[in-house]
């Protein structure tokens, strides 16, 4: 908003009130135009950062490549390490760390890793070991709505009459809403 019309919104502010059709319609033309404004303004900036995203995307495609670059380098010399400590490991088959200046070779034992087929998995244990299986229980809001009423603030189910717990009706006054023809 320019500061003009920030003058004229507080000057107008201090003794304007709208009394008649006409101030009305003057400040829907007023919120009208500061609707134009906004779209105008939405339009620049979603434009600056479409540049800004296609600049960002050349910047990523560089990374990716000059990382990509250097990660082939890096294997290649993981690969060389490694068989080098294979000959150290060939010499003490007990070497589990070898240090060095810069960084160290290491052996480790690894756990094994666990594949799994899911629906076979999901049959075997429906069939032989219930207490395996997790089911995730929520309560279908929508078809709640469908069935209850709001009577005195409470909830209750319509057919039965019953008392929802768990439920808290927070009521709302009315909303004011301005609509311009755009």
């Amino acid at each position: 908003m320019l500061n003009a019309e920030r003058k004229e919104i507080k000057n107008e502010d201090k003794g304007f009130v709208v009394d008649d059709d006409n101030k009305a319609t003057w400040c829907l033309r007023k919120i009208k135009h500061f609707k134009s404004k906004q779209e105008k303004n939405k339009e620049l900036a979603e434009e600056q950062i479409r540049e800004i995203e296609k600049e960002i995307k050349e910047v990523e495609e560089w990374l990716e490549a000059e990382n990509s670059k250097l990660e082939n380098s890096i294997e290649f010399m993981k690969s060389k390490l490694h068989l080098y400590a294979q000959q150290l490991r060939e010499k003490n088959p007990d070497l589990k760390t070898h240090k060095l200046p810069f960084g160290q070779l290491q052996f480790r034992s690894q756990r094994p890793k666990w594949k799994y087929d899911n629906d076979r998995l999901l049959d075997f244990a429906e069939k032989k070991y219930q207490e395996l299986i997790k089911v995730k229980k929520s309560v279908d809001k929508r078809e709640l709505k469908s069935k209850a009423k709001i009577v005195g603030g409470r909830v209750i189910i319509e057919k039965t009459g019953e008392l929802v717990e768990g439920v808290e009706v927070v009521e709302r006054g009315e909303k004011f809403k301005v609509k311009t023809n755009d």
